[in-house]
């Protein structure tokens, strides 16, 4: 009976043996791999959820644009229901700003078709077919080899109008007109077959829209009276005319690129940032074969459009990148931007191409 006791105590204190060098040496090797593996994954999955995410916002901020700036191009040259072209009063008036134009561009020097686009070494320049001045922007604001463009439009206001007087130079309202002074108003009649375009030179809060001439503002008006069969009461309408540039700049806050809106008005508006990381803006004019046209015959640059009344479209490609490096390497990227071909900075950002065309909604009807 002892002899099985001394055997089973034996074979148990073989069992309590520990582990070998050897052994040890592989579990942590084992281990190490197992972490380096789940450390791969997850530095891998971060990696595309930052590349997600950032392209998600890319492309969320794309399509706000997009449509913001397909909204405000398909508007260009609204005038209400107004039948042909208003008389226009304004003293010695352009046709890029307040003038009859819908829509007037320029072309960034050595951008047009085929041509070759490197963003860290474009030039200054700009041009168009027509020989436009562009509008007085400060220098250095809007960014080399980027396309840039006006829009004119009228915006309806809740104005009441109450008759002509004032010896035919205002027109009554029966509140307050609710337009600043020095605004660009465009009036129509109720029967759509004729309209005014002036700048107002009545106070702020005045109940008239005065039409006189008036010292220390651009453009005033050449003669202060309305034409003598003009009916303004409450069947008509007034509008204010807006000039608005839209342009690639460079953020003042971030050093980033972006896209900008500008209100050219009389008062000096500041510009807008809409959208932060646009880089790139190239923009093609849909013009008819002949004047009161109503489709697009081809797509050329601003250089090759002689007659901005001829345009009834326009096609935009925009060119955005991530505010942040997302990228695994970094490099050189080219896209195709309507036609040119440009390429980007040596970085790790992640980039979106964006393309739209829009029908000039007042240009085809």
């Amino acid at each position: 009976m002892s002899h099985k006791c001394r055997v089973t105590q034996v074979q148990a204190q073989s069992k309590q043996q520990g582990l070998s060098l050897v052994e040890l040496m592989i579990a942590l090797a084992l281990g190490l791999v197992l972490t380096l593996g789940v450390i791969q994954v997850f530095t891998s999955a971060s990696q595309t959820y930052r590349l997600t995410d950032r392209v998600a916002q890319l492309q969320e901020d794309m399509r706000f644009i997009l449509g913001r700036m397909q909204q405000e191009v398909r508007m260009a040259g609204h005038r209400g229901c107004l039948v042909g072209e208003p008389t226009n009063h304004l003293n010695a008036p352009d046709p890029v700003v307040f003038g009859g134009r819908s829509i007037t561009g320029w072309e960034a020097q050595a951008t047009g078709l085929t041509d070759e686009l490197d963003l860290t070494a474009a030039e200054n320049g700009w041009g168009n077919g027509s020989g436009d001045a562009a509008p007085i922007v400060p220098a250095g604001t809007i960014r080399p080899g980027t396309d840039f463009f006006v829009l004119n439009s009228a915006q309806r206001t809740p104005t009441v109008l109450d008759g002509i007087a004032g010896s035919g130079t205002q027109v009554n309202t029966v509140n307050s007109s609710g337009i600043n002074q020095g605004a660009i108003v465009l009036l129509v009649e109720g029967n759509c077959a004729a309209g005014d375009l002036f700048q107002k030179t009545s106070n702020d809060g005045a109940n008239n829209i005065a039409k006189g001439n008036m010292a220390g503002y651009t453009p005033g008006n050449a003669a202060p009276g309305f034409p003598a069969d003009r009916v303004y009461d409450g069947t008509a309408t007034a509008y204010e005319y807006t000039s608005t540039l839209y342009y690639i700049g460079t953020s003042a806050a971030t050093g980033e690129p972006g896209l900008f809106r500008q209100r050219v008005s009389t008062d000096g508006a500041t510009a807008q940032e809409l959208v932060s990381g646009v880089e790139s803006m190239q923009v093609l004019y849909g013009v008819s074969p002949a004047a009161g046209g109503r489709r697009a015959a081809q797509y050329v640059t601003a250089a090759n459009v002689d007659n901005w009344n001829n345009v009834v479209s326009m096609r935009i490609a925009l060119l955005m990148r991530s505010a942040n490096p997302v990228q695994d390497v970094s490099e050189a990227r080219q896209f195709n931007l309507l036609g040119t071909q440009v390429t980007t900075e040596v970085d790790r950002r992640a980039r979106l191409m964006g393309t739209v065309t829009v029908a000039i909604r007042n240009r085809l009807q």
